[in-house]
């Protein structure tokens, strides 16, 4: 795609570059003629990527004038191919380069972020720009607060309302304890059946992104009942509330009807050959001391003295944390020793690698930290959920669906026994495999909700990204518009 210059002229100078597509003018043309605001679709992680790529294609198709601010913050061929994967590189309207650690990408995101906004309107129209972020990420923190304070109006969050919430049981696990089996099951049946506390602490920083960007939110597309009875309750307006699903089942179907442009099987010949758990471990909290010697010494333990076998993707954060503890030579020893079943691999380029891991029956279990694959597990009613926290933004999949559980990385034992037990196919966990109940929608219908209530607010003059109580409350309307404060 051709980009004009990234120098934008002005005192702004110095702050960027941002790389700016020549196609952009169009986008504000399309809206002009059609009288319809423009949606622009904030990518920045990896799964930003594949939940947003389907609203993306779904605007366009519908004729909402729509482009793509990216963050740039994935620059690298892996961590970036999602743009490329999902053929949206084309709707780029915008790459922002954000660079840096969790601070200077939240400093520089916060000035380019709303800067571009003034660019747009000084250089294209003052249409209205919706951003349409995702989730709980950084860029959906700081992109909403930027927006508020750079053109005086709030976002639509596309997976709004994740709040994280542990079962009460967590409150009495002991850190040196090696539990009876008697002791696992009560645990598990707890996670089912027993009560549940909000716990905002984890994950880092997701849970203080999620919160700021519910602040500068105009539209909240919560995947499940649950996420709106939170932002209700935080005094979100319920009519700005809707409960749609989550895009993700929409970007699984994408990928199941288009074969991966190498095979995982092609690329990993190992994998086609019996069952694996796949571990991919990467969040912030887990690479706290304890948790995360004791997860290594739980992949040790299942590989020694288990007959089950453990592919572990290697993500930039788990190998620092191996460099930090020591512990990379002694995983690599462990992969050359028992090279049969145990594997690390690299982070798999191909999101539509993993659906095809997933659905291919060799894979009995998903050993993660990730709260997306807590989602998208079950729509896989083969592969087991065993998430490695002290507690899930994605609960509904425990006491819910009953097909997720939480192995507290308390001790090497208390991960190695629950899995023990999910492997037992006659266990109360083992029996849900069978029974996995989709809580996020129909695939490929998710997106198409989301786009078409989009629409209807625009149709009937929607258009107002913050209106003042006043207005909210029907009290009375002012005539000029609400533009930058």
């Amino acid at each position: 795609m051709k980009k004009r210059s990234s120098r934008i002229t002005g005192d702004s100078r110095k702050h960027l570059p941002v790389d700016i597509s020549k196609n952009l003018e169009s986008v504000f043309l399309q809206a002009r003629k059609s009288e319809s605001p423009i949606l622009a679709v904030v990518t920045g992680t990896k799964p930003d990527f594949y939940k947003q790529a389907p609203i993306v294609l779904e605007a366009a198709k519908r004729g909402l004038p729509v482009f793509v601010i990216n963050t740039g913050q994935h620059f690298d061929e892996v961590l970036g191919h999602g743009i490329k994967e999902f053929d949206i590189g084309r709707f780029v309207g915008c790459n922002l380069q954000i660079r840096g650690d969790l601070m200077e990408k939240a400093a520089e995101l916060m000035f380019k972020f709303g800067h571009f906004g003034r660019y747009c309107r000084k250089h294209y129209g003052t249409e209205p720009i919706l951003p349409i972020v995702h989730g709980d990420t950084l860029v959906a923190g700081v992109a909403s607060l930027s927006w508020v304070f750079g053109i005086g109006q709030k976002v639509g969050q596309n997976e709004a309302g994740l709040r994280s919430m542990s079962p009460t049981a967590i409150r009495s696990l002991k850190p040196d304890e090696t539990p009876s089996m008697a002791k696992v099951q009560k645990f598990i049946h707890d996670q089912f059946y027993g009560k549940w506390f909000l716990a905002r602490e984890e994950p880092f920083p997701e849970q203080i992104d999620t919160w700021i960007c519910s602040a500068g939110t105009q539209f909240f597309f919560a995947p499940t009942q649950l996420n709106k009875e939170h932002l209700v309750r935080e005094g979100y307006p319920e009519e700005f509330v809707q409960v749609v699903g989550n895009s993700v089942v929409d970007a699984i179907d994408m990928k199941r009807k288009q074969r991966p442009y190498h095979s995982i099987f092609e690329i990993h010949p190992e994998l086609e050959r019996d069952e694996w758990i796949r571990v991919d471990i990467h969040r912030r909290e887990n690479l706290t001391p304890r948790r995360f010697k004791s997860i290594v010494r739980a992949i040790t333990e299942l590989v020694k003295n288990t007959d089950k076998k453990v592919v572990l993707v290697m993500l930039n954060a788990t190998a620092a944390a191996l460099k930090e503890y020591n512990l990379e030579s002694q995983l690599r020893a462990l992969a050359e020793r028992y090279a049969h079943k145990f594997l690390i691999t690299p982070l798999w380029k191909e999101y539509a690698n993993v659906v095809e891991f997933l659905d291919s029956g060799h894979c009995w279990a998903e050993m993660t930290d990730s709260g997306s694959m807590q989602e998208e597990l079950l729509y896989f009613p083969k592969v087991m959920s065993l998430t490695v926290r002290l507690n899930t933004d994605r609960p509904e999949t425990v006491f819910d669906a009953k097909s997720n559980v939480l192995l507290p990385p308390v001790n090497s034992h208390w991960i190695v026994s629950i899995i023990n037990e999910a492997h037992r196919k006659s266990s109360e966990l083992g029996a849900q495999l069978s029974n996995k109940k989709q809580l996020y929608g129909r695939p490929g219908q998710v997106s198409s909700k989301i786009i078409r209530i989009l629409k209807k607010e625009f149709e009937n003059g929607g258009t107002n990204f913050y209106p003042w109580l006043h207005q909210r409350l029907g009290l009375w309307e002012d005539k000029q518009a609400l533009g930058y404060l």
